[in-house]
């Protein structure tokens, strides 16, 4: 077999105008020949990506299980895609990956590191490698990514950034080194920890720390096929499941939802800023916020996807915030989100970090049929 040729090193595009960090993770991909169904999917994926989403997300994401048995036959299949993509994109390693105990397949096809970490506007995305033994039972962070991790999140303490760690797992699930990447997320505040392995969508919310696990595109449990996209806009957290071929979709990135709240989230004071961000085959031409029983007109902010809207800020308590979209086609798209006013009590949580999941959501591809991780009975 031929060697790949090299890719050029990852370079995520930057925010779009409206300051909104948007990008795609596409689920383990589990990936085995040509012509199997996880492959037709992500072609297809990368083909809606392309037409939609190309403009206006910094990155897309591929959280491990590359390769279902670490092969470079499968690496190939996966890059024979990967290459068409209009969009940077970058992947870390999954116990998947390390099938035939070794790094060198992943390396030569995927990333130049088995870590590494990088800037978009003003967070600071820190990859880890959950296999540093590369064996596919290790679940393992030695001392020495440990102490590198800490030091980029003293870095982008330091700096004040929005932190965000890219993990194959949740940290409950390592077998080594689990506690210590618990306490640096804790330490340091990070925002967001961004997860493959589960093969479902969740979001788990401890009060400090979110969660995100987007559904396998290969070995699939649950649901039709699709991605998620995850935004951050200021210190807000965005994050919605989207089946593919179900364009248009929209997206509310500020406002918080309620569910999304931790205690870094600001209350909305005074006058609200709604914000959404539309990705559709052809430009949406209007949107609205509706917002108890106010029906606001939006703007959209130039050079971006994203539109937005001043309202008044409503009464204490939890209210139904709907934003919806009509693109050139007279499609309708729509995202609706529970806005909490005034105070919050402290979230309940639990001490291990997957404990802490959402209930269903179906509206935004959390189907509340999680068992657990790998936990479901099935082959892998």
């Amino acid at each position: 077999m031929k060697q790949l040729e090299l890719r050029s090193p990852f370079q995520p595009n930057l925010p779009d105008a409206a300051g909104v960090i948007s990008w795609i993770h596409l689920g383990d991909l589990h990936m085995t020949k040509a012509g199997e169904q996880n492959h037709i999917d992500l072609a297809e994926i990368v083909d809606e990506v392309n037409r939609a989403f190309a403009g206006s997300v910094s990155f897309v994401f591929l959280p491990g299980d590359v390769a279902d048995d670490g092969s470079r036959a499968a690496y190939a299949v996966v890059r024979g895609e990967l290459d068409r993509l209009k969009a940077p994109w970058c992947a870390i390693i999954g116990d998947h990956d390390v099938h035939e105990k070794s790094f060198a397949n992943f390396l030569e096809a995927m990333s130049e590191h088995t870590r590494y970490a990088f800037t978009v506007g003003s967070v600071r995305f820190v990859a880890m490698n959950a296999f540093d033994v590369p064996e596919p039972p290790s679940f393992t962070v030695l001392e020495e990514q440990l102490s590198w991790a800490e030091v980029e999140l003293q870095l982008a303490t330091k700096n004040g950034q929005t932190k965000v760690l890219l993990l194959h797992c949740y940290p409950s699930d390592l077998k080594f080194g689990g506690y210590e990447v618990s306490r640096l997320i804790r330490d340091y505040d990070v925002r967001l920890v961004d997860m493959g392995h589960t093969h479902y969508n969740e979001i788990a919310n401890d009060g400090r720390t979110l969660y995100s696990a987007t559904r396998s595109t290969g070995q699939i449990e649950e649901g039709p096929v699709g991605y998620s996209v995850t935004n951050i806009d200021s210190n807000v957290v965005s994050w919605r499941f989207i089946e593919l071929g179900r364009l248009p979709a929209v997206v509310i990135t500020s406002p918080s939802d309620e569910r999304l709240l931790t205690k870094s989230s600001e209350t909305p004071q005074g006058t609200l800023k709604v914000r959404a961000k539309f990705w559709g085959e052809v430009e949406a031409v209007e949107a609205i916020a509706h917002l108890d029983g106010q029906m606001l007109p939006m703007k959209r902010v130039s050079d971006s996807y994203v539109w937005e809207a001043d309202v008044p800020n409503p009464r204490e308590g939890t209210h139904p915030l709907k934003v919806s979209f009509h693109d050139a086609h007279g499609n309708v798209a729509s995202d609706e989100i529970r806005l909490a006013v005034g105070q919050r009590t402290e979230r309940e949580s639990e001490e291990r970090d997957q404990d802490n999941a959402l209930e269903a959501w179906p509206e935004h591809g959390l189907l509340g049929t999680q068992l657990g991780p790998n936990k479901n009975g099935k082959k892998w």
